[in-house]
């Protein structure tokens, strides 16, 4: 049996979307009894599923992708939420507390059990000082089973901003994390499209 442990939510047409995004559609163009194979068309956008987001989805400039920089070593934390907002205090505390601490950096926040259910879109904040913390410490891949990152009374995806525009890239909708331990290797790797802004990946890891 494989140790490696699957990060990414299981995608299906009767999935609750994020509000204001469209649904997924499948449509087969071939079929195995009429044309001897099967081929679906798939419409959807990269943020359905578990994906990690690109600078040029908040910026015109785009980014190179390498992806070298979707795989290494990870840490995983789970700090409080005290009143829906996680606490960058008790994030630094127990990073701090880490024998081993990486450029990667995911969050447990216990939140992927309410999956494809209307609680999963209300909102876990984040205080604006991640940002410097997550800057201090040259972490530049973060993710976490929510839908979106954004500070608390942020309706212009400051959050966003900050981070991609400064190499920080983001990764939504992780699940499974309650199966990891505070040391991992870690597997994201986006699809090789062009112009792209966010990218479906298939995220796995296994504990150290």
């Amino acid at each position: 049996m494989s140790d490696w442990i699957d990060l990414t939510v299981l995608i299906k047409k009767t999935n609750l979307i994020f509000p204001g995004d469209e649904q997924l559609e499948i449509t087969k163009v071939k079929s195995l009894s009429e044309d001897g194979y099967n081929l679906n068309q798939l419409y959807l956008n990269m943020h359905l599923g578990t994906h990690i987001d690109f600078k040029n989805h908040v910026s015109v400039k785009e980014e190179e992708i390498d992806f070298n920089d979707f795989l290494g070593k990870a840490n995983v934390i789970r700090p409080k939420i005290i009143d829906s907002v996680v606490s960058t205090e008790d994030l630094r505390t127990k990073y701090e507390a880490l024998i081993y601490k990486e450029r990667i950096l995911l969050l447990d926040l216990h939140h992927a059990s309410k999956f494809n259910t209307k609680a999963y879109y209300e909102p876990i904040y984040f205080e604006p000082s991640i940002y410097q913390f997550l800057r201090e410490y040259n972490i530049n891949l973060l993710g976490s089973d929510l839908p979106t990152f954004i500070y608390k009374n942020d309706p212009d995806l400051k959050m966003h901003r900050e981070c991609l525009k400064n190499g920080i890239r983001l990764i939504e909708n992780l699940t499974n994390l309650n199966q990891l331990t505070s040391h991992i290797y870690f597997l994201g790797l986006p699809l090789s499209i062009e112009g792209i802004e966010a990218s479906l990946i298939r995220a796995v890891a296994k504990n150290i």
